[in-house]
This record gives C-alpha cells, sequence and structure tokens, in this order.
C-alpha cells in the first residue's frame, strides 16, 4: 500500500544519526533551544524565542507527568503520615526543669540544688532521602506545569486536579516547608520502589523528571521534543545539517565551530570545513547572513527598500555550504507531505540559487531536502546552468562541495 505523501497528520521521519552528530558537541539544553528558535522559514510569519521551544518541551513533559499522577493520594496526612521517622537525641541547659530534666547529670553539673537543668530531647526526623525526593518532585512539577499551561491552559487546568492540589499544599507543610529539594539518584529511586504507597507512585514520576534533568540531549530531544509537532520540522533541519556535518568529518575534512547555532541576523557562518587538499568552505545555518558577511547587496532587500511602510528582512537558504567566488551549495528543508516539499521547496530554492549567482558566485547547486518517506527517489533538473536537486536525508550521505 502507497503511503499518503500528502498527509498533514503523518509523523515524517527525522534523520536521527544527523541530529546526533549535531548534539553530540554541545553540552546544555539551552543550545538546543537557541538552535530551534533559530530555525526559521521564509514564508511563514511565526518567530519562536527558545523560552517558546522549552515550554513546548515542558509541555510533552507535563502530559507524561499527569498520566502518572493517577491514583496519586488526595489528602495532606497520605503524604506526612507516610514519612517514616528515626529519633535524633539532643541536649540543653535550661534554667527550669522542664520534661526530659536529667536530675542526676543536672546535680553533677551545677551541684544541688541545682540553678539550672539538663534537659534530654528526642526528635523525630523524616526520612531524608523521601523528603528530599518528594520536595523535588514537586518543585519539579510546579515548574513545567507552569510552561506546560502557558501554551494550552483549557485542555491541562483541571487535569489531575485534586492531586496536584495536595501535593502543593504538602509542600508548604512541615516538614517539606523547610526541606531542600535533591534530584533522586538511581539508588533512591529503587529505593523509594520499594517502600510501598505512596512512594511507589512518588519513584515513577520521579524517574521520568530525573531522566528529563540529564544531560543526554539526543534522549532529551526523542523524548520530549519529536513527539510535538510544532517542533519536530526544526528537529529535521538541525538533522539535514548533522548529516551533511557526518559526511565531512567521516571524509577526513577538518571542522571548526565558528559559534552557536541561532537565529541572530548578524555574524559570519557558523562552522568552517577545510579539505584534505587544502579547500575551505563556509558552512551556514539559516543563510540569510549570507549578504552582510559577504559584503554583496542582497537582491531581495535591493528590491523590496522603500516599497512598503517597513523594512524587509534579507532571506536565505535553510542551510548554505559557500566558497565565494567559486561556488554555493543551497538547502532547503521542507518538512511535511508531497506538496509542502516539490512546490514551496522549488520556488524558494531555485529563487536563492538565481540571488547567488548574482554576484556572489559563478556556479550554484540548490538541493530540496524532504523526509525521507516523502521523497521516494531523488531527481535533478539542470535550470539554466544550474542543477536542482529533490532529495531526502538518505541521499544526501556521501555528499562532499566541491566534488
Amino acid at each position: 500500500m502507497m503511503p499518503d505523501l500528502n498527509s498533514a497528520s503523518q509523523k515524517h521521519e527525522i534523520p536521527e544519526d544527523g541530529l546526533e552528530e549535531v548534539l553530540r558537541g554541545w553540552s546544555s539544553k539551552a543550545q538546543l533551544y537557541n538552535a530551534l528558535a533559530g530555525v526559521a522559514d521564509d514564508w511563514a510569519e511565526v518567530r519562536w524565542s527558545a523560552l517558546e521551544i522549552q515550554q513546548r518541551a515542558n509541555r510533552v513533559l507535563y502530559a507524561k507527568v499527569v498520566e502518572l499522577l493517577n491514583g496519586w493520594p488526595r489528602k495532606i496526612t497520605d503524604w506526612t503520615d507516610a514519612l517514616p521517622a528515626s529519633s535524633r537525641r539532643t541536649r540543653r541547659v535550661s534554667p527550669s526543669p522542664d520534661p526530659g530534666t536529667d536530675w542526676v547529670a543536672s546535680a553533677v553539673r551545677r551541684g544541688w540544688p541545682a540553678d539550672e537543668f539538663v534537659v534530654n530531647e528526642r526528635a523525630r526526623v523524616p526520612d531524608q532521602v523521601m523528603a528530599t525526593s518528594l520536595s523535588w518532585t514537586i518543585d519539579q512539577i510546579t515548574k513545567i506545569r507552569k510552561d506546560a499551561l502557558k501554551l494550552e491552559r483549557e485542555s491541562l487546568k483541571s487535569a489531575a486536579k485534586q492531586e496536584l492540589a495536595t501535593l502543593f499544599a504538602v509542600r508548604e507543610q512541615p516538614p517539606l516547608e523547610s526541606s531542600t529539594g535533591i534530584r533522586p539518584t538511581r539508588q533512591d529511586i529503587i529505593a523509594l520502589r520499594r517502600s510501598g504507597a505512596p512512594w511507589t507512585h512518588l519513584a515513577g514520576v520521579a524517574e521520568l523528571l530525573a531522566d528529563a534533568d540529564k544531560p543526554d540531549l539526543m534522549e532529551f530531544a526523542r523524548q520530549h521534543l519529536l513527539p510535538d509537532d510544532d517542533v519536530r520540522w526544526r528537529l529535521f533541519h538541525l538533522g539535514t545539517l548533522g548529516v551533511l556535518l557526518k559526511n565531512l568529518r567521516d571524509e577526513g575534512w577538518k571542522l571548526a565551530s565558528l559559534r552557536p547555532l541561532s537565529g541572530s541576523k548578524r555574524g559570519g557562518p557558523n562552522y568552517v570545513a577545510e579539505s584534505p587538499n587544502g579547500q575551505t568552505w563556509d558552512i551556514w545555518f539559516e543563510a540569510s547572513r549570507i549578504w552582510d558577511y559577504y559584503n554583496i547587496q542582497s537582491p531581495y532587500i535591493d528590491l523590496m527598500e522603500g516599497v512598503f511602510g517597513s523594512s524587509a528582512d534579507p532571506v536565505g537558504a535553510d542551510l548554505a555550504i559557500i566558497q565565494k567566488g567559486v561556488a554555493a551549495y543551497l538547502f532547503e528543508c521542507k518538512f511535511g507531505g508531497a506538496g509542502e516539499v516539490r512546490r514551496k521547496g522549488y520556488h524558494q530554492v531555485t529563487t536563492y540559487v538565481a540571488e547567488a549567482l548574482e554576484e556572489l558566485v559563478p556556479k550554484a547547486q540548490g538541493v530540496v531536502v524532504g523526509p525521507d518517506d516523502v521523497v521516494l527517489k531523488e531527481a535533478e533538473v539542470m535550470l539554466d546552468g544550474s542543477l536542482i536537486r529533490v532529495v531526502g536525508p538518505r541521499h544526501l550521505r556521501g555528499f562532499l562541495p566541491g566534488s
């Protein structure tokens, strides 16, 4: 049966090996959020910030948390009474006899009759792992819930309402009110899971939140970003870049990262690549900045200057590999059905090629990249001397500039 290549609801494929190539050199989620916020479409008006990408990741995570809250305690005492306690003995000196006075120790210390009294006290101390793990879990839920409700308030505001209200109230009660939340270790979670209700419930959510808090960006992207359709296409863009970078690395090219991936309209190329024979190429993520960097007037900006009441932003390919005065390879990433890939992709990439040929380079190639499950085979055509290709990420494996 042929797949529906025009389906808007289909979860199209992501080049995960390419995405992993990009992420492997990063150390924080902030880098990932900034890169995804920088992915843009010249034909779309939506511009997201890194914070909005983070909020979408937390919306996905919060939906998973809510599913696990079913059956959690709805009374504060179910939590506070479940906190096992150990005894802690302390000794103090009091000007008057109090409960727990040690008469012998008082007489030995000050003589008799004594004017000060030694008092022994015993205090119940809640299990620290349980208290700190519960505090940390409630604090994490509070943060991700805030982000999730900003995006989807109506459908999420009543989810697990009583269970959450109980949790938030418990956090304000002793002993948790003075407890600092600490992310539980794997051993802590195993211990919680063996401790009976309600700690078995806590263990599942704490494990989910602890895994999301780890620095494994690829696993984080799989679990909390790929499920979001509005973020998935941005990951396709990053994955395609990764396929190109991996090709170069595998073939012995030297790659230097010059600046973070972001949507900044300033700055130069993001990477510089040097071939084994010493040729260097600039690699661009969101290539609308090429005109200022190479000190060449953008034909689009030149045309639109003064036409409308507001100034225009420059346009450019999603990805570009350029050697000024020699050649340019311009990539337009289209994540969607066949109509999205072929029509919009073709229009945009042919425009970028025509602009590059004006003054930037004597030779340009345009590449429309669609999901592998949509682009069933690669194709190409010569258009006024320039090669235009339609490919999936799998067809880019082995691609090298200048070859």
